[in-house]
């Protein structure tokens, strides 16, 4: 893993935030990118960079298909794995079940959709990076917020469990954005606060570089956070 050609990179969730800016950062780099999200124009599957796949990480099959399709280029060095939705902050019993359901089937077992569609390339050529998107809320809970820091707290128990399981060679990261980034789903937990985060596009040219030339040229695992101005 200390080549430096540039590197094949999947991405869910691209559709605004941080699964955009990065997608958009990585780009510039020179690495090609793929992203999917739940909605796309007619570039959908276009040449490009980043390619973009309409895919909702809560369907199995459709997490196939983007692996498929990303797979046909060739191997994929990294998948991210971004998708990601929050509630109002609330009491934990004042949010709907429904609520509580779709937070988890979207960030605990959108991670098992797209580790199940991705990992098993990874393994076959024992080369790649697996990085999960948790939270500073997945290591240390926050009032009204139950679903959210559940499912971030799940992810960073999944990846652990998943690195004690991981051949040589292939790596799996939980990575918190560190210390919130100013975006649609901030906004809806810190109304009065977001604005006072780093943008998302700033943001990215850190996780960017950190991503690639720390977690997956120095075959990094476990718990981590990008290093930003905002910290």
């Amino acid at each position: 893993m200390n080549t430096r050609k540039p590197l094949r990179i999947a991405i869910t969730g691209v559709s605004r935030g941080l699964g955009k800016a990065l997608s958009h950062a990585l780009a510039s780099r020179g690495h090609q990118v793929y992203g999917c999200q739940l909605a796309v124009d007619a570039t959908t599957g276009a040449q490009g960079n980043p390619v973009l796949f309409n895919a909702s990480v809560t369907e199995p099959g459709e997490m196939q298909q983007f692996a498929h399709a990303v797979g046909r280029e060739g191997p994929v060095d990294i998948v991210v794995c971004n998708a990601g939705v929050i509630t109002e902050r609330k009491p934990a019993w004042e949010i709907a079940v429904e609520d509580w359901q779709r937070v988890m089937d979207v960030n605990v077992l959108g991670v098992v959709n797209t580790l199940h569609a991705f990992l098993p390339a990874m393994l076959d050529r024992r080369q790649g990076l697996f990085i999960a998107i948790s939270s500073g809320w997945g290591r240390s809970a926050s009032w009204g917020l139950g679903p959210y820091c559940a499912s971030k707290f799940a992810v960073e128990g999944l990846i652990g469990s998943l690195i004690a399981d991981m051949p040589e060679g292939v790596g799996a990261v939980a990575l918190d954005p560190g210390n919130g980034v100013n975006t649609q789903m901030l906004s809806m937990c810190l109304p009065d606060e977001h604005e006072q985060y780093i943008s998302p596009e700033n943001w990215a040219e850190h996780a960017a570089d950190y991503i690639v030339e720390h977690l997956y040229r120095k075959n990094i695992s476990g718990s981590c956070t990008v290093p930003h101005p905002g910290l």
